[in-house]
């Protein structure tokens, strides 16, 4: 059985520094992890990206082929995620052990997690293959000392755990 591991929650809540130092605490106590970049946005990284969705498809060529904005060429780039579970990530997938643990930095767009199923979809795709899912969810500290906008960010949390329906760790970061 592999063990994979949902990191998500709005964009700037550091996602990717979570991923980053979870790499480097797994390097230190000689652990083996692995992390999946699906931000098809994404253009820098603080660790070694073991398969990413630019691959398949990035947010730049379909706004420039599509004409679509950044919010409709997200959505449109899951969804694309999404029709090719069985072949692209099933292909990656198969380069891991049934022990290896993955972790997987998501885009920081909340709204591909709460109003398309992409994600179930995902989780359902990983639960086929013998993975173990688990999410953690990210907010920034600084959302959680102003009133007005914790609450919004507590729905879009309750939401995404609805559809993911896993194991899941509610975290904050500290800038």
């Amino acid at each position: 059985m592999g063990y994979a591991q949902l990191v998500i929650g709005p964009a700037g809540s550091g996602k990717s520094t979570y991923c980053s130092s979870l790499y480097r605490h797994c390097e230190t106590v000689r652990r083996t992890m692995h992390i999946v970049n699906l931000d098809p946005a994404a253009e820098n990284f603080d660790y070694p990206v073991a398969m990413d969705i630019r691959e398949l498809i990035s947010l730049e060529d379909v706004m420039e082929e599509l004409g679509l904005g950044p919010n409709g060429g997200l959505i449109y780039c899951m969804e694309h995620l999404e029709d090719n579970l069985d072949d692209w990530l099933a292909e990656e997938l198969d380069n891991y052990l049934d022990d290896d643990y993955l972790v997987f930095d998501c885009p920081g767009q909340i709204e591909l997690f709460t109003h398309v199923p992409v994600l179930r979809n995902f989780v359902d795709h990983l639960k086929s293959r013998n993975f173990n899912v688990c999410a953690v969810y990210l907010l920034d500290s600084q959302v959680c000392i102003r009133f007005r906008t914790l609450p919004p960010c507590i729905v879009c949390f309750c939401c995404t755990h609805t559809v993911v329906q896993r194991a899941y760790s509610f975290l904050f970061h500290m800038n």
